[in-house]
C-alpha cells in the first residue's frame, strides 16, 4: 500500500503533544473511530511521532452494534497504514445495547490494548466544541464549578480492568471541529460521518445544534470555562501535592492520611481519591454521600467505621485509614502504589 507524504500540520497542533506525551513510556496510542476529529488527531500524532522519533499505534473499537462498524475499522486501518502508523482493531466480544455499557467496554478494550503494547497513554480527540457542549450539559444537570471546568487535558482511564494505570490525553481541546476538518481537507483526507451525530434524540446533539445557532453563546461559554479551568488546575495541583506528601500506602492495601483533611471542597476530593484507591473501583463516588462522610470525619471523636464506594473508612491514632470493603485480588492490591502515583500525575496535568 502506497504511503502518503508526511502530513502538513501546524506546529500549534503538535506542541500540546510535547507537553502531554513527551515523558510517557513506550508508544503512544491513539483512539481512532474514523470520524473527522479522531482522524485529524491521527494525522497530528503521525506528524508529531515522525518529527520526534516516537512510535504511534492507532486503536479502533468495533462494538459490534452497527453493521458498518467493521468497514469503518478497515478504513481506519488503511488510512493509518498510509501514514506509516500501526493499527489494531479491538472487538467487543459480547456486545450489549446501551451507551453506558459501550463506553465501559470501549475504555476497557483501549486500556488493555495499550498495556499489551507497552504504552501508558491513549490520545482521544476531544475538541473545543466538546468542551462547550460539556459545559452546557453539566450546567443543566446542576454541576458545580469543578465539573463545569470541563474535560481535562490529562486524566486516568476509567477502565474497570485491573493492571498498570493508563492515562487519557486530549491534545486537541483548544482546536475547533471546523479547523480540524480544514486540516483534513488540506491533506486530502476523507473521514466518516456518523449519522448519530445528527440525531436529536441525544442531548449532546441538541446542545451542539443550540451552540451552532448561537456563536455568541459558544464564545461566552468557552471564556467562562477557561477561567474555571485555571481555578481547577490550582485546586488539582494542591490535591496532587497532598496525595504525594501525606498519603501512605501499606502492603495490605490500606491507605493512611493525617487528619484533618484539606479544607473545603478539596477535602471531599481527597476523600474521594482515598475511596477510589482503596476500593479498586473507577466509578465516581456519589457526591451527597461523600459530603456527609467528609462532614462526619471533621468530627473524628464521634466517627464510627463507615463504608463508601466499596471502601471501609475509619480513624486510628489520629489518622484516617481506608481499605477495601471486600478482599481485593493480590494484583489489585499490589497496583495501589502505582495508581496513587498516577493520580498525582493526573492532578499535575502533564506527564
Amino acid at each position: 500500500m502506497r504511503q502518503l507524504e508526511a502530513p502538513k500540520v501546524p506546529e500549534t497542533l503538535t506542541v500540546p503533544l510535547d507537553r502531554l506525551c513527551w515523558f510517557a513510556a513506550g508508544p503512544v496510542c491513539v483512539a481512532v473511530s474514523g470520524g473527522g476529529d479522531s482522524l485529524a488527531l491521527l494525522l497530528v500524532a503521525a506528524d508529531w511521532a515522525r518529527t520526534r522519533g516516537r512510535s504511534v499505534i492507532a486503536l479502533t473499537v468495533d462494538h459490534g452494534l452497527r453493521p458498518e462498524a467493521a468497514a469503518e475499522a478497515r478504513f481506519v486501518a488503511e488510512t493509518a497504514a498510509r501514514y506509516g502508523v500501526a493499527h489494531r482493531t479491538l472487538r467487543w466480544q459480547a456486545p450489549q445495547p446501551g451507551q453506558a455499557k459501550a463506553r465501559i467496554a470501549r475504555h476497557d478494550l483501549l486500556a488493555a490494548a495499550a498495556r499489551k503494547a507497552g504504552s501508558v497513554l491513549i490520545l482521544t480527540a476531544h475538541t473545543e466544541d466538546d468542551q462547550a457542549e460539556t459545559f452546557l450539559i453539566r450546567a443543566r444537570a446542576g454541576s458545580g464549578w469543578y465539573g463545569l471546568a470541563g474535560i481535562q487535558p490529562l486524566s486516568l482511564s476509567p477502565a474497570e480492568t485491573s493492571g498498570a494505570p493508563v492515562f487519557l490525553s486530549r491534545p486537541l481541546l483548544a482546536s475547533s471541529r471546523a479547523d480540524l476538518r480544514e486540516l483534513l481537507r488540506a491533506n486530502g483526507q476523507d473521514w466518516i460521518e456518523d449519522p448519530s451525530n445528527d440525531n436529536p434524540a441525544y442531548e449532546r446533539v441538541r446542545v451542539r445544534q443550540q451552540l451552532a445557532a448561537d456563536p455568541a453563546l459558544r464564545g461566552r461559554v468557552l471564556a467562562l470555562q477557561e477561567r474555571l479551568q485555571l481555578l481547577r488546575q490550582v485546586q488539582d495541583r494542591a490535591l496532587g501535592r497532598w496525595l504525594a506528601e501525606e498519603v501512605e500506602t501499606r502492603p495490605d492495601g490500606t491507605l493512611r492520611a493525617p487528619l484533618p483533611l484539606p479544607p473545603g471542597e478539596r477535602g471531599e476530593r481527597a476523600l474521594a481519591a482515598l475511596v477510589t484507591l482503596a476500593s479498586g473501583r473507577t466509578r465516581p463516588v456519589r457526591s451527597d454521600a461523600l459530603s456527609r462522610l467528609a462532614h462526619r470525619i471533621g468530627r473524628p471523636d464521634t466517627l464510627r467505621p463507615a463504608t463508601l464506594g466499596g471502601a471501609a473508612i475509619w480513624i486510628e491514632n489520629g489518622n484516617l485509614k481506608a481499605g477495601a470493603e471486600h478482599v481485593l485480588p493480590p494484583e489489585q492490591v499490589n497496583a495501589i502504589p502505582a495508581r496513587l502515583s498516577a493520580m498525582v500525575t493526573a492532578c499535575s496535568g502533564e506527564m
